[in-house]
Order: structure tokens, then C-alpha cells, then sequence
């Protein structure tokens, strides 16, 4: 049972709709910790439980919000709870309790597609481990579906190559250039790209080494994705996504060749469904790109092409 002791508000700044909508944490959330002013405030202080999953963010596309979080070792599934916020307050459903958006959710990311563009949400997650016990709420974060600008969702595209080596069924090491030929800069921060092959099963991050990238490795996160459906040529992806420092992609620019390596014990190289065996770039769309939680470039595995 949790012994819920505090309350927090949230102020919702009028920078995420300046900033399109697309990423907003809760800044300083314990700072309003002891506010009384608004009666459905939320509260996540449960000391005797274990720690909340960490670095909770939301992006938003259209009508659509990515939730994602730190994974959290030896946890079996996750809760995540949507508040509308209103008044710069999340407003539960009723004063001080907890509604359940989604349960079971086994990866560390979700995507809610019951939103509605213009309106602006907030959200918690906490773990939930095999013996029953529940984790903390993780601190707010909110986020404001809105329509993409189109010339941003259409001037993506994903080149790859195959470096040294190539692909063996014990390595993978792709090269992989993002480019940017519209006329607005894009914020690497709202972009993941997935890279589907085979013999996935049991990796991890650890799996996987970033090699050449021009705006700092550091500033790669990749994750590794067992598919629940796996496809001719791919029953895993990597996703790699970017966190703030890794800044921009320049109008008319690119990221320049990123390098990276995924250790596997088994799969065949060449049949892996992103795999390209050409060595100079080449656009593959075999390679799939999100912006703001939208598919803008590339085929996932499975749907097939007109």
C-alpha cells in the first residue's frame, strides 16, 4: 500500500508550444512540493518503496506521445499514468488518486496514440517487479501532441554503408548518415533511428559499441528491442536515439558517417533486413527514422512495399 505524503504541482511553461510541442521535463518538480493551491495536484514521495525509474522523457508527434525511461534492473513490467494538465496542474480524475493509463508495458518506452493534438499531458511511470512490489512514480513530464511541419517530416533520409568487415554472423558494423534537406534545422534530440537484423535474443546495450560519430559517442543511446513478431531478416532492432548535447542537424546538413558495432553469437550478416552490402553511402530505407514519435523515412519490416 503506498503512504502517498506529499503533493506537487507543475508549472507548464509556454516555451513547449514556442518550442513545437516536442520535449518538455517537469523543471523542478520538487520545487512546488508543499503546494496546497490546487486540490488535484499529484503526490509520488513513497519512501519505502524502491527507487522510480529515472530519466522519464516525453516527446510528442502528432497525436501521438514516445514515453521513455532508464530500463530498471529486475523489474518485470511498468505502470504509466496520463494526467490532462490543466491550469498548469496535472487534474486526476479525481482529488489525489491514481489513475492507470497502461500496465504490462515490458519495454522501457511507450507510445500513447489517445491524445489529441493542442492539448498538453502529463505523465508517470513507476515499476512494477515479479514478487508484485511497486517502485516509486517517477517525476513528471509533460508533453503537447501537435501537427509535424511537413517540410521537416519530409526532408529526412537514412544512408548506410558497410564499413570494413562488413557484417559477419558474429558482428554487425554498419555506417549510417543522416541527412537533412529541408530548410529548417532538426533537433537530433526528436529523432531515433532503428536498424533491424537477426540473432538478437539476450542483448543488451552492452552489446553494442558506438564508434565514429562527429557530435560525440557519448551522445548515442543505444537499445536493443527483441520484436514480439519477428520477420524474414530481422527478429531484433537497434534503436539509437540522441540525447540534447548531441545538438542539431543544420538545414541542407548531416550527422556525417556514425559507426557503431553490435556483438551477437549468431545470425547472418547479409540477410539482416537493414543490412546494405554497398561501401560507399546509399539511401536505405530498410532503416527506419522517427521524428517526434512519427515514422518519416524507411520500411519496417513486414509492410510491404507499393
Amino acid at each position: 500500500m503506498f503512504n502517498y505524503s506529499k503533493k506537487a504541482s507543475i508549472l507548464v511553461a509556454a516555451s513547449i508550444f514556442a518550442a513545437g510541442g516536442s520535449f518538455m521535463a517537469a523543471p523542478s518538480a520538487h520545487a512546488a512540493i508543499e503546494s496546497n493551491v490546487v486540490a488535484n495536484d499529484i503526490a509520488w514521495t513513497n519512501t519505502s518503496a524502491p527507487a522510480a525509474p529515472s530519466n522519464v522523457q516525453a516527446r510528442s508527434g502528432s497525436k501521438q506521445v514516445v514515453l521513455t525511461w532508464a530500463p530498471v534492473q529486475g523489474a518485470s513490467s511498468y505502470d504509466v499514468r496520463r494526467y490532462n494538465v490543466v491550469n498548469n496542474t496535472y487534474d486526476s480524475v479525481a482529488a489525489n488518486t491514481y489513475t492507470v493509463h497502461t500496465t504490462g508495458v515490458t519495454d522501457a518506452v511507450y507510445v500513447d496514440t489517445s491524445v489529441m493534438n493542442g492539448s498538453v499531458y502529463g505523465y508517470v511511470v513507476n515499476a512494477v517487479y515479479g514478487d508484485g512490489q511497486v517502485s516509486q512514480m517517477s517525476t513528471p513530464v509533460v508533453a503537447a501532441p501537435m501537427a509535424q511541419t511537413g517540410s521537416v517530416a519530409q526532408s529526412l533520409v537514412v544512408q548506410s554503408s558497410s564499413a570494413a568487415g562488413g557484417s559477419t554472423s558474429s558482428a554487425i558494423r554498419p555506417m549510417v548518415n543522416i541527412m537533412n534537406t529541408g530548410s529548417e534545422d532538426v533537433n537530433l534530440s526528436d529523432i531515433r533511428v532503428r536498424y533491424y537484423f537477426t540473432g538478437g535474443k539476450d542483448l543488451t546495450a552492452k552489446s553494442v559499441s558506438i564508434g565514429n560519430v562527429s557530435f560525440g559517442a557519448k551522445n548515442v543511446e543505444p537499445y536493443i528491442v527483441n520484436m514480439e513478431d519477428p520477420q524474414t531478416g530481422a527478429d531484433s532492432y537497434l534503436e539509437l536515439r540522441f540525447n540534447a548535447e548531441a545538438g542539431i542537424i543544420p538545414a541542407g546538413g548531416e550527422t556525417g558517417d556514425m559507426s557503431f558495432t553490435i556483438q551477437r553469437s549468431s545470425g547472418s550478416g547479409t540477410a539482416d533486413y537493414s543490412y546494405n552490402e554497398n561501401t560507399t553511402m546509399s539511401d536505405n530505407n530498410h532503416i527506419v527514422l522517427y521524428y517526434q514519435g512519427a515514422p518519416v523515412w524507411g520500411q519496417d519490416p513486414g509492410v510491404t512495399e507499393e
